[in-house]
């Protein structure tokens, strides 16, 4: 992944708690999709979804605020068949990170 990126930090639209630090790659200034290899920390998060404990991306738990347990995203394959959690759009806030 040598192309260039854009680095957000991703925060619970309901009560600001910092969820993750997300890698966005290409134009356009959106989050729909978060691809499961783009996410880099918490290493917590990042170790559960790189392990092999999930064999079918319905064993995958849906992205949820650590404190207020809000649903921000679900898992799901996209068209070119890689893991990714579908952004519920009001859900989240998104920081650029400078």
């Amino acid at each position: 992944m040598g192309k260039h990126h854009k680095t957000y930090h991703i925060h619970c639209g309901k009560c600001g708690a910092y969820l993750l630090t997300y890698h966005k790659y290409g134009a356009g200034k959106g989050i729909l999709r978060l691809y499961f290899d783009h996410i880099v920390a918490p290493d917590t998060l990042v170790n559960q979804l790189q392990s092999s404990d999930y064999q079918r991306i319905n064993d995958v738990p849906n992205l949820t605020c650590t404190d207020c347990q809000q649903v921000l995203g679900v898992p799901a394959l996209s068209k070119s068949k890689k893991w990714v959690y579908r952004m519920r759009q009001g859900f989240f806030h998104r920081k650029l990170q400078k």
